[in-house]
């Protein structure tokens, strides 16, 4: 069965830290998805992710606006490319990265979308294992 997601069904939550804000579309606690996950992430100027991978996961991010930069390796910082509004930027299943809103003022908005039915998220930085996080639904 086919399902329309308005803004209005999205589930929003707080996503691997304060500065940054899920509205979750496609899950499988929003409309049943076995394997796709889309959502819109906001992240706070300034704000970045903790080094994480996605584990069996590939993710596909469109920045829809702001500017971005991306690092990636073995421990997540060895390389690094920008991004910006337009651009399309793929992480491959199990990559350590780190995401970060590069602008001093303006929010970083990008549609996210995975092959796996949850924000699954594991993090690799030694601080705490995200248990104390704020959790998404799904």
């Amino acid at each position: 069965m086919a399902t329309r997601v308005t803004p209005g069904d999205r589930v929003t939550t707080a996503g691997q830290h304060a500065g940054m804000e899920r509205s979750i579309a496609i899950s499988r606690p929003t409309v049943g998805s076995e394997r796709l996950y889309s959502s819109i992430v906001s992240t706070a100027p300034g704000d970045r992710t903790r080094i994480h991978h996605h584990g069996d996961c590939e993710t596909s991010i469109y920045i829809v606006s702001g500017a971005a930069r991306y690092t990636w390796g073995p421990t997540g910082v060895e390389h690094e490319m920008a991004a910006a509004a337009g651009d399309f930027v793929y992480i491959p299943a199990g990559e350590v990265h780190v995401e970060e809103n590069v602008s001093p003022g303006e929010p970083l908005v990008v549609v996210l979308t995975r092959n796996c039915p949850d924000s699954h998220v594991v993090y690799v930085d030694g601080g705490p294992d995200g248990a104390e996080d704020v959790p998404a639904p799904c």
